[in-house]
């Protein structure tokens, strides 16, 4: 798979929020998916925020009260079980236990805006950050080590982070997509056709078929 843009790129975009697990899975379980397409096809990436809690205070809350008060605890504790079990499967690691804070997830839109205006996709990289390795996205501190990592001016990045630019163009985009019906995520849309959640691996070949076939492509089925 090669993430560039290009008349011939195949379009992908995904409405998602940083701290649904379903999201981390949804993207996990695409990925798979593109795997199956022979030969490798271009894709272009467009991430579009969605906001879970934007009311969220900016320092975030404790998970596991937040999850508890939500859910209660016993259940909490089921649902993050089930999550693991299903990223094992999917090829993405949970890790509950090192999750501390939940975030306010704007600067993370925020950054993952700015990222992609310097041609980096960062969202992968958010997802592993929170789910796998319990960092903080909320705190800019976090995000400007995953910048870098990606490959991405770290002072820039703080810079970005400390100022308000991206902030209307991420409340812009969050207002299109529930205007356009987006009421939960995953959303993620293959040249125009939708998946709406995170659907399996099979039901997202079926659409690659589809798209491609359209395109005089073809593609395998999932392994």
């Amino acid at each position: 798979m090669t993430l560039k843009k290009g008349n011939d790129s195949l379009m992908i975009e995904v409405t998602s929020d940083f701290v649904c697990p379903w999201c981390f899975i949804g993207e996990a379980r695409l990925a798979q998916a593109l795997k199956s397409v022979a030969p490798p096809v271009a894709v272009e990436y467009r991430w579009r925020p969605y906001e879970l809690n934007p009311g969220k205070p900016k320092a975030g809350v404790d998970r596991a009260e937040y999850m508890a008060k939500k859910f209660g605890a016993a259940r909490a504790k089921e649902m993050d079980a089930h999550m693991k079990e299903l990223g094992a499967e999917a090829g993405v690691v949970f890790r509950h236990d090192l999750i501390k804070r939940s975030p306010n997830t704007r600067q993370a839109h925020r950054l993952n805006w700015w990222a992609a205006q310097e041609g980096k996709n960062i969202a992968p990289l958010i997802f592993k950050a929170y789910f796998s390795d319990g960092k903080n996205i909320g705190d800019d501190a976090a995000l400007v080590k995953i910048a870098a990592e990606a490959g991405l001016d770290a002072e820039k990045a703080r810079a970005f982070l400390a100022s308000d630019q991206g902030t209307a163009a991420v409340v812009k985009l969050e207002e299109q997509a529930r205007a356009q019906g987006v009421d939960s995520v995953p959303f993620i849309t293959i040249d125009g056709e939708e998946i709406r959640g995170a659907e399996t691996v099979e039901v997202m070949v079926e659409v690659l078929r589809r798209v491609l076939g359209k395109r005089g492509r073809t593609a395998r089925g999932a392994a």
